[in-house]
C-alpha cells in the first residue's frame, strides 16, 4: 500500500478463503479469553469447521450481526476499575479474521516508533529504544483520557478509507463498532470507542493514533533539520591540549636522559648528577600529572551533549502511552507539547489529561513510562569490553538514559509475602492446600514474571535483592506451616548448592524444580522488528485433526465434528473420567469429538469406553 493504491475486495476475500477462518478460530484458541463467555455463554468450546461456513453464509447474504459486548470490569493498579467488553465467540472469529487483513494491510505502513500490540514488539522493545536517548533534557509524558472510550467512529472511518476501498468490508468493521454492550441485563449503545477486551481493538486504536505518528514525523524533520552535528567541549578540548604538552615534555626530558645533554633551542649543556635527578623526578610528576588530567577528561563527554543550538526531538508510542525526549530550550518544549495537544483536540477529537501531563527536567526529575522510571545519570564509569577477543576498557556515555524499578512497585510486589519496611517474611495460609510442586510453581511463576518485565532495569538488583529474599523465606515458611515443622528442618531438606530444590518421582521420572533466584535472570534480547506479517501460516496438527473427520473418543469415522476445550489441563489432573484421562495423557487441552460424543459430555452422559472393553474381553 506504499504506493498510494487502495486495497480492495477485501470482503471477497474474507468470504472465499477457508484457510483464513481456521488460522483465525487458531489463533483465538491459543488465547486465555477463548473459554471467556459472552452474552450468549458461547465459547471456543465446539467449534467446527461447519461453524465458519455457516458464518462465511451469512456474511455473503448479508445476516450475520453483531451481538452486544459482555460489559466486565477489571482492578486498575491505581484503584480505578477498567471496563472490559467481552464479544461472543463466533464475533470474536469474525473480528479476529478482520484483524488478521487489516494487519497485512497497515503492519508495513505503521512507524517505527509504534510498539504496542504489534508483531515481534513490546514494552521491552520501546524501552530499548528510550535507552538509546542520551543527552535527554526534557521528557514530555502524555495521557489521554479515557482513549479507548473516545475513539470517534466517523474519524476512524475516514483513516480506514484511506487504505482501503471495500464498502461491504468497511460497513462490517461500523457494525463492529456500533455494536453496544449489555451491563446488568441492559444494553447499552455505543456512539464511540472500541471496547477494550475486542479482538480488533487493539489494532484499530493504532490506525487512529497513526495519524499521531506521522504527524509528530513531521515535526522531528522540522526540529532536527539543522545543526546535526553537535559542537565539541571546551573544557574536553583543553584538557586535550594540555595532555599533549605534557607528553611533548615528558618526551623531551626522556631524550635529555638518554643523551646526557640538555637541549634549549640552538645551545645545549650537559648534564650534571644532580640535574638528572631533577630531570627524573620532574618526569614523574609530569606523569602523575598526566594521569589526573585523563582522569578527569574520561569524567566528561568530548561533545557538548546538551547542545542547544543541536535540537532533537525523539518519540515512542505503546498504544496510547507515548512519550517524547528533547534537546531543547524549555520554550521550546511548551511549543511543542501544545502542538501536541492541539492536534490531538482538532484532528482525533481527543483530550488530554491535565493532571497528567507535562514537562519533567529528564535530570532532576524524570518521567515514569511502562512501569519504569526514566531519568538522565551523570556517572561515568568505565567498563571492560570484549571485541574479537581482545579485551578493552570503555568509558560509558556522561548524560546516559537510566532505566530503573519504582520503589512502591517493589513495595507493593513485596505484600504478598511480608513488610519489606521491617525485613519480616510471613507464610501464606491460602497456599497450604497446594501440593510442594504446585507451591513452587505458583512461586516461581510470581517471582519470574516481575523479574523478567524489570530485567533492563539498571537497579533491578539493588532493588529487588531485599524483596527476594523475603519471598524466599516466605516460600519457606509456608511449607513449615504445611508439614507443622521448622524451618531450618525445611531449609536441610530442600538445600542444594544455592537452590532450594522441590523433587518429585510421581510420574515415575525424576523432576526437579527449584525455586527462581535473581541470579537465574537473563537478560531479554532486543526483538527482531523486520519480520513482515503473514496471512496466515502453514497446516497445523490441530487442522489435520479437523480435517481427518475422525472421533477420537468413539472412533467414529465420518459425519459432525467439534472440537472440545478445557481451560487448563490441571484442572483435570485429578479426574478419572476416561475423556479426562485420554486428554492428560496426551498433553491436550482439545479433542474431536462427534456431535453425540460431545453432547454426551456436556451432559454428563459419556458412556465409559473402558468399561464396554472389558465386557467385550
Amino acid at each position: 500500500m506504499s504506493n498510494g493504491r487502495k486495497a480492495e475486495d477485501l470482503f471477497k476475500i474474507i468470504t472465499t478463503c477457508e484457510d483464513l477462518w481456521m488460522q483465525a478460530y487458531i489463533n483465538i484458541r491459543a488465547n486465555k479469553g477463548s473459554m471467556t463467555v459472552g452474552v450468549d455463554q458461547s465459547t471456543a468450546d465446539g467449534f467446527s469447521s461447519e461453524l465458519s461456513k455457516v458464518l462465511v453464509n451469512q456474511l455473503r447474504e448479508g445476516n450475520f450481526r453483531f451481538k452486544p459486548a459482555r460489559r466486565v470490569y477489571i482492578p486498575k493498579p491505581n484503584g480505578k476499575l477498567r471496563p472490559l467488553g467481552i464479544p461472543t465467540f463466533q464475533d470474536k472469529l469474525v473480528q479476529e479474521v478482520c484483524r488478521m487483513i487489516i494487519e497485512t494491510i497497515y503492519e508495513p505502513l505503521f512507524s517505527n516508533c509504534s510498539y504496542g500490540f504489534r508483531p515481534n514488539r513490546s514494552c521491552h522493545t520501546a524501552l530499548q529504544e528510550v535507552k538509546k536517548w542520551n543527552g535527554t533534557g526534557w521528557f514530555i509524558e502524555y495521557d489521554i483520557k479515557g482513549y479507548f472510550d473516545n475513539i470517534d467512529h466517523k474519524i476512524l472511518m475516514c483513516v480506514l478509507e484511506k487504505k482501503i476501498d471495500d464498502r461491504r468490508f468497511l460497513k462490517l468493521i461500523r457494525e463492529m463498532l456500533k455494536c453496544g454492550y449489555m451491563e446488568d441485563w441492559k444494553y447499552n449503545k455505543t456512539y464511540s470507542g472500541s471496547p477494550q477486551g475486542g479482538v480488533i481493538s487493539p489494532i484499530l486504536s493504532n490506525i487512529y493514533l497513526h495519524e499521531l505518528d506521522r504527524f509528530v514525523e513531521s515535526l522531528k524533520m522540522d526540529f532536527n533539520k539543522e545543526n546535526k552535528q553537535k559542537r565539541p567541549n571546551p573544557e574536553y578540548r583543553e584538557l586535550t591540549n594540555e595532555k599533549a604538552c605534557i607528553r611533548e615534555k615528558i618526551r623531551r626530558r626522556k631524550e635529555w636522559m638518554k643523551t646526557g645533554f640538555q637541549k634549549h633551542g640552538k645551545w645545549e649543556c650537559m648534564l650534571s648528577d644532580e640535574k638528572r635527578k631533577q630531570t627524573q623526578t620532574s618526569i614523574i610528576e609530569l606523569q602523575d600529572r598526566y594521569k589526573e588530567l585523563d582522569k578527569a577528561q574520561k569524567m566528561i563527554p568530548s561533545i557538548m551533549c546538551n547542545d542547544l543550538n543541536c535540537r532533537r526531538l525523539r518519540y515512542v508510542r505503546y498504544a496510547d502511552d507515548f512519550l517524547m525526549g528533547l534537546v531543547c530550550h524549555r520554550s521550546e518544549a511548551v511549543e511543542i507539547m501544545s502542538k501536541i495537544e492541539q492536534f490531538l483536540k482538532e484532528k482525533l477529537n481527543l483530550e488530554i489529561s491535565a493532571e497528567k501531563t507535562g514537562i519533567k527536567h529528564a535530570r532532576e526529575e524524570g518521567t515514569r513510562f511502562l512501569s519504569y522510571d526514566i531519568l538522565i545519570s551523570n556517572n561515568r564509569k568505565l567498563r571492560w569490553k570484549i571485541n574479537k577477543g581482545i579485551r578493552y576498557k570503555q568509558r560509558t556515555a556522561a548524560v546516559a538514559v537510566r532505566l530503573e524499578v519504582p520503589l512502591e512497585k517493589v513495595q507493593k510486589f513485596t505484600q504478598k509475602y511480608g513488610d519489606l519496611a521491617l525485613s519480616k517474611a510471613l507464610h501464606r495460609p491460602e497456599l497450604l492446600t497446594l501440593s510442594d510442586v504446585e507451591l513452587v510453581l505458583r512461586y516461581n511463576s510470581e517471582l519470574r514474571g516481575i523479574a523478567n518485565y524489570y530485567a533492563l532495569a539498571d537497579d533491578i538488583k539493588t532493588k529487588f535483592n531485599k524483596a527476594f529474599w523475603i519471598a524466599q523465606t516466605s516460600f519457606l515458611r509456608t511449607l513449615a506451616n504445611k508439614y507443622q515443622t521448622s524451618v531450618n528442618k525445611i531449609v536441610k531438606r530442600l538445600k542444594k548448592k544455592n537452590h532450594f530444590v522441590i523433587v518429585s518421582d510421581k510420574t515415575g521420572t525424576h523432576n526437579e524444580y527449584p525455586l527462581f533466584k535473581l541470579i537465574d535472570l537473563i537478560e531479554p534480547k532486543s526483538s527482531i522488528v523486520d519480520q513482515q506479517p503473514k496471512t496466515y501460516q502453514a497446516c497445523t496438527e490441530l487442522e489435520d485433526r479437523l480435517a481427518a473427520n475422525h472421533c477420537e473418543y468413539c472412533e467414529k469415522d465420518g459425519g459432525y465434528f467439534e472440537v472440545h476445550h478445557i481451560r487448563r489441563l490441571k484442572d483435570i489432573a485429578t479426574k478419572t473420567n476416561d475423556w479426562q484421562r485420554r486428554m492428560m495423557e496426551r498433553r491436550r487441552k482439545t479433542m474431536i469429538l462427534c456431535i453425540h460424543c460431545h453432547h454426551d459430555l456436556h451432559n454428563g452422559k459419556l458412556l465409559d469406553l473402558r468399561h464396554i472393553i472389558k465386557e467385550k474381553v
